[in-house]
């Protein structure tokens, strides 16, 4: 097992994190800066981090994706 100064963060702990990404994004820095800071002193924690940054990243590729697509259809709708 982790020892407790290394534990991950829990589901709700990510969870929350992710939350407050979403009404802040600059925290997205922040879970950036956190993964390297503790990469090599805390890993597990620091995976956690990384974790909440890269999910956030990836609802905003799908967004982008899914506006751009719809955005497409409705052009390709209107044309005909």
């Amino acid at each position: 097992m982790f020892p407790p100064h290394d534990a991950p963060l829990t589901a709700h702990q990510r969870l929350l994190l992710l939350i407050c990404t979403l009404m802040f994004p600059p925290l997205l820095l922040m879970h950036a800066a956190l993964a390297v800071w503790f990469q090599d002193s805390f890993p597990q924690r620091a995976r956690s981090f990384a974790w909440v940054g890269l999910t956030f990243l990836q609802g905003l590729a799908v967004i982008v994706v899914l506006t751009g697509a719809m955005a497409f259809i409705f052009q390709a709708l209107r044309g005909f």
